[in-house]
């Protein structure tokens, strides 16, 4: 298995080459060997195949799934490929994406900074990296994760309806935990995902499926090439946008979206979008630098812009007004682009 950490290392930028493909997955769902989800891991990873995504990792907590086990049926795609993973569920939870055994998670200690430390070394040595889940439950602050090495990659954005994503009065916006690791110097990626555990009853209160995922690019649907891409930050997250190009590269980002999968995708009936209480509807594009601070905003489906500090970050909402009244957001957010050498 390749170096992951090496290749990070090496490639410290994200550079798009158009002779690769982009591959739509999810990186955390759970099935019924945890006790509290309702379906097989059969019947989740078959879901997943039906609605067109590319890749999945059955994460369940502390078991380990081998996909040559999980038997699906009818006519398989050739481009669906189950990715070995666990969710390493202790004093914090963190999916161990591409491992080749079970990680344990026993390990416990005050100090947070030592657990994540602890899983990030545990996941590396079973073969996989570390994405650090849910940040917001429970709440972990940047300076326990300060101190971690190796870890690039953590959930921006979970679609489990008890997640707070954004924020509340007791916790801050997982966008903010981003802003302070990448101001702190860290290289770390912001990943979606769905964290879901009902397949059989259906409601927008409900953890159910295809509501945060990500688009990863890469020259192979494999195992190995998709767990590369996405360590050295050659994917985007979305709750719904779809992106018809990302440049992000020699200090500039460069976006457009694509209107006509982006409508499709929100015809789906499982995604129901995040409700805002007020803001004009239409497609709103924010280049976000160092601090949180929104250094250009435009106002349409494409746009791009260079970096003028150590790095730079974009966030694109798509504000839609519903049939009842109600206002609806949908994101895409793309990986930063670093001028520091980092």
């Amino acid at each position: 298995m390749k170096s992951f950490t090496v290749a990070c290392c090496l490639l410290p930028l994200v550079h798009f080459s158009f002779a690769e493909k982009w591959y739509k997955g999810n990186t955390h769902v759970h099935t019924k060997l945890c006790g509290h989800a309702d379906s097989t891991p059969e019947v989740v990873a078959q879901w997943y195949h039906d609605h067109g995504y590319n890749f999945l990792i059955l994460s369940e907590h502390n078991k380990y799934i081998d996909p040559s086990t999980v038997k699906l049926d009818g006519e398989i795609r050739d481009d669906f490929l189950l990715v070995p993973g666990e969710e390493v569920t202790g004093p914090v939870h963190s999916t161990a994406m591409n491992v080749s055994r079970l990680v344990p998670w026993e390990f416990k200690d005050k100090n947070r900074s030592k657990v994540v430390q602890w899983q990030v070394n545990e996941t590396k040595k079973a073969g996989g990296i570390t994405i650090l889940n849910h940040p917001n439950a429970p709440i972990i602050r940047p300076a326990e994760l300060y101190p971690v090495k190796d870890l690039y990659l953590f959930e921006l954005y979970n679609a489990h309806p008890m997640t707070k994503n954004f924020g509340d009065a007791h916790r801050p916006s997982t966008s903010s935990l981003w802003n302070a690791l990448l101001d702190k110097g860290m290289t770390i990626y912001g990943v979606a995902s769905d964290d879901s555990h009902k397949f059989a009853k259906w409601d927008e209160k409900y953890d159910n499926p295809g509501r945060g995922w990500v688009m990863v690019r890469s020259n192979d649907l494999s195992s190995d090439a998709i767990t590369l891409a996405m360590n050295r930050g050659d994917f985007y997250s979305s709750s719904g946008v779809i992106l018809k190009k990302v440049m992000v590269a020699n200090s500039r980002i460069e976006v457009e979206i694509d209107e006509e999968e982006t409508a499709r995708e929100l015809t789906s009936q499982f995604l129901f979008g995040r409700p805002v209480k007020k803001g004009k509807p239409g497609t709103f594009i924010e280049f976000i630098g160092p601090g949180g601070e929104v250094e250009e905003t435009v106002s349409g489906n494409q746009a791009s812009y260079e970096a003028k500090k150590d790095y730079l970050r974009c966030m694109i909402t798509h504000r839609v007004k519903k049939a009842d009244g109600s206002l609806r957001e949908y994101y895409a957010w793309t990986q930063p682009v670093f001028t520091d050498g980092r």
